[in-house]
């Protein structure tokens, strides 16, 4: 995810330097053209540059608080005796998760896991 973000600032910074380090044509007078009152290229280019690292900041914090999210998970076993931890999300992979304590489960294949959602 992070690799995504400087991949599209480093695009970006690249196309900013590319406009800002373009010359005047060899033909151009040196006197400045007269204002139409449109919007400006590197105004345009600025928003965009803005509007990008706004969006992707939020797409990193929702991500963030997804993968923080506390679960309640149940473990039952073969002989039908249940165990409840929680974990954060980002900790659970497949059959084995990370507690909140801090104790690395790891389930076998006669048990029986289900995940729950935490209620607020």
């Amino acid at each position: 995810m992070l690799t995504k973000i400087l991949f599209t600032l480093a695009v970006i910074l690249v196309v900013a330097l590319v406009f800002r380090t373009k010359s005047q044509p060899a033909g151009a007078s040196a006197a400045p053209a007269p204002d139409k009152g449109g919007v400006s290229a590197p105004m345009v280019a600025y928003s965009l540059l803005g509007l990008v690292i706004a969006i992707s900041a939020l797409v990193f914090v929702l991500h963030w608080q997804e993968q923080h999210r506390i679960i309640n998970i149940r473990v039952i076993d073969s002989q039908g005796t249940t165990l409840n931890y929680q974990a954060y999300k980002k900790a659970v992979d497949g059959r084995r998760f990370t507690t909140i304590g801090g104790l690395a489960v790891d389930l076998a294949d006669s048990d029986r896991i289900e995940i729950l959602e935490k209620e607020n």
